[in-house]
């Protein structure tokens, strides 16, 4: 019997790591807003209004971005777990997954806590990891179907919540701006014992349900599309871009729909907008993927996707190099700058960080293997040092 190995960097699928690299660009844009502001707000604090560049951004944010980029990362971790189980005898892959989704829970609690970033995913994919993974040998048809049932049980959890959240429930009070403002501009002490508890909360809360939830739905869509061979195949750019049309159409639709319905409110979720946003997060990341898919599938945007590519090879090294950049730029032992800039400002800041992110995988790249924390997360995972060096 071989031995078991990580998959040759020769073997991996363009595709894959430039979809990838794309998810791990957005998420930021969205994460950043927590990261440089209070943690259990998602929107500016000043009264909603047009006229205002930090709802301006809000609103592009919900229309295009707001939870379709986790979406994408969840589809490519199911048919990341499939990738990994097909590498060969299950036998022996079976429990090197569960070893590698422990490590990625792990990974996960330190970056809830000492890296001090209580919005982190990679606890919830652990979780809907070791549960997807009951699913790996349904039928793509079946997979689908299973996704369904979960969306419209989140559908109908959310409807039926949001009459119970109030206007006044999105937006800070004083004395909870105060409290957060005094721990995460306080000592490094002070800012991990207030995101732990953050952490902990959320955590022992029915938000760990609903996140475990959305994310199995995308990851079981992974897994059926991968079954489906949807990554694989070629010449499907000119079918892909009709897809791409049908999801926006359809995404931007419901999206608006419900920009209209939580607007007077300053985004508190009304049943109706509550219901329809999981199928509308789920058209609008078909739609997102489905044009990455397009451009990689016609050869445009080289020079693009292959800086995607490199980044999507390194996608947990960058993504726990994002939540050390917004403490070390936001906490008060930082540069301080937390609640001290606009959206467009935190925007210019996920950029520049980005930036940096592509460059360090472009030249990481040039000499090694793997991102550092892929090899040790694959060192963990197979019981041996894999080479890191070219």
């Amino acid at each position: 019997m071989l031995p078991l190995r990580p998959v040759a960097a020769s073997s991996r699928l363009g595709l894959l790591d430039a979809l990838r690299g794309f998810a791990l660009c957005g998420i930021l844009f969205v994460n950043i807003i927590d990261m440089g502001g209070p943690i259990a707000m998602n929107r500016p604090l000043a009264a909603p209004s047009l006229a205002n560049p930090d709802w301006q951004i809000w609103a592009f944010s919900h229309l295009i971005l707001t939870g379709t980029m986790r979406g994408l990362f969840s589809i490519l971790f199911g048919v990341g777990l499939l990738l990994f189980l097909h590498g060969g005898g299950e036998e022996d892959r079976l429990p090197a997954m569960l070893r590698r989704l422990s490590l990625l829970l792990l990974f996960g609690v330190v970056d809830a806590t000492l890296l001090l970033w209580p919005g982190d995913i990679l606890v919830t994919y652990a979780l809907a990891g070791a549960i997807a993974l009951c699913f790996r040998h349904m039928q793509p048809a079946r997979l689908l179907g299973l996704a369904g049932v979960v969306m419209l049980l989140l559908s109908i959890w959310a409807a039926l919540e949001a009459p119970g959240i109030r206007p006044a429930d999105m937006v800070y009070s004083a004395s909870m701006l105060a409290r957060e403002e005094s721990a995460r501009l306080g000592s490094y002490g002070d800012s991990l014992a207030y995101m732990t508890l953050v952490s902990w909360i959320w955590l022992k809360s029915g938000f760990l349900y609903i996140w475990v939830g959305d994310a199995l739905m995308f990851v079981l869509l992974g897994m059926a599309l991968l079954k489906l061979d949807w990554f694989r195949g070629e010449g499907r750019a000119l079918p892909l871009l009709r897809i791409v049309a049908i999801c926006y159409g359809g995404g931007l639709a419901l999206r608006v729909l419900q920009l209209l319905l939580i607007w007077p409110d300053g985004s508190a979720p009304t049943t109706l907008s509550a219901f329809v946003d999981q199928p509308a997060r789920l058209l609008m990341t078909a739609g997102h993927m489905s044009l990455l898919q397009s451009i990689w599938r016609l050869g445009k945007l080289p020079g693009a996707t292959k800086i995607l590519e490199r980044m999507g090879r390194m996608p947990l090294t960058l993504y726990l190099g994002q939540s050390l950049a917004g403490a070390c730029i936001f906490a008060g032992f930082g540069f301080g700058y937390w609640n001290g800039l606009t959206w467009p400002e935190l925007w210019m800041v996920a950029v520049a960080i980005l930036i940096v992110e592509a460059m360090f995988a472009w030249f990481w790249f040039l000499a090694f293997t793997y991102g550092p924390l892929e090899w040790l997360w694959r060192w963990g995972t197979y019981g041996r040092r894999p080479a890191l060096m070219r």
